[in-house]
């Protein structure tokens, strides 16, 4: 769903209110970069970094997405194979795609600086699982308890935990789900991770493209579901994760 428009747009708003309030920075790692959004957001905001991800189409179209930006660095990788430091990583709809999530969090540990901070987006609450879960290959969903006791087990200190889909984008996932009609279970999850950065399950052609032409219109809506609903992590479908890396004593 982060592939349609109106979301991602409020999801970039909640990253504006992340920096000004948390004071995230470069130099970035983006984990997942898919079609390189993320990452030209912030380099737009003069920020330095590098985005990674292992589907070739993916890097393919964050190459050409972020050929203007020379001081972000794409390349074909797996978390696995990043060296360097960084003082913030992004993964937005990238842990729940990993099989062994704690692994990689212990890897984004270690190539966080002390006092680094890490900005996951994943979705939320058990009950919440539709067939677009098994579409875009995910393992699980997350609880703010799930998550707490992860960042802990990994080294992390919590931060904050915010939703960004209700109660407008929750809505319309509960609609579009049923409305829709189900794909086959998914088999293979690294074809679907693959897939998943370039292929959109919320595709109903030509309402997606009426929202998405109206997306300017919902930045009234961005400033209401941020100031009322973003503590409402057990009501959505997605939240956002924020955790810092200790700082050395």
């Amino acid at each position: 769903m982060a592939n349609f428009l109106p979301l991602k747009h409020h999801m970039f708003y909640c990253l504006d209110r992340f920096i000004e309030r948390h004071g995230l920075h470069g130099p970035f790692l983006e984990v997942g970069c898919g079609r390189g959004d993320v990452s030209a957001y912030l380099a737009a905001k003069g920020w330095q970094g590098t985005a990674i991800d292992f589907s070739d189409a993916a890097v393919a179209q964050a190459s050409r997405n972020l050929a203007a930006f020379p001081r972000v660095t794409v390349r074909q990788q797996s978390l696995r194979e990043v060296s360097g430091a960084f003082d913030c990583v992004i993964m937005w709809d990238v842990l729940e795609h990993m099989e062994d999530d704690t692994g990689a969090l212990r890897i984004v540990e270690r190539l966080l600086r002390p006092g680094g901070q890490l900005l996951l987006a994943v979705p939320s609450n058990p009950r919440e699982w539709r067939w677009d879960d098994d579409f875009y290959g995910h393992f699980r969903r997350y609880t703010v308890a799930d998550m707490t006791a992860k960042l802990k087990q990994t080294g992390f200190e919590a931060q904050a935990f915010w939703d960004f889909t209700f109660p407008w984008f929750w809505l319309m996932r509960r609609m579009y789900t049923r409305i829709k009609s189900p794909t086959p279970v998914v088999i293979d999850r690294q074809a679907s991770t693959k897939a998943s950065a370039t292929v959109n399950a919320w595709d109903v052609p030509l309402v997606s493209r009426l929202l998405d032409q109206t997306a300017i219109l919902w930045y009234p809506l961005h400033r209401v579901q941020f100031r009322f609903f973003r503590n409402a992590t057990g009501r959505g479908h997605e939240f956002f994760v924020l955790a810092r890396k200790p700082r050395v004593p």
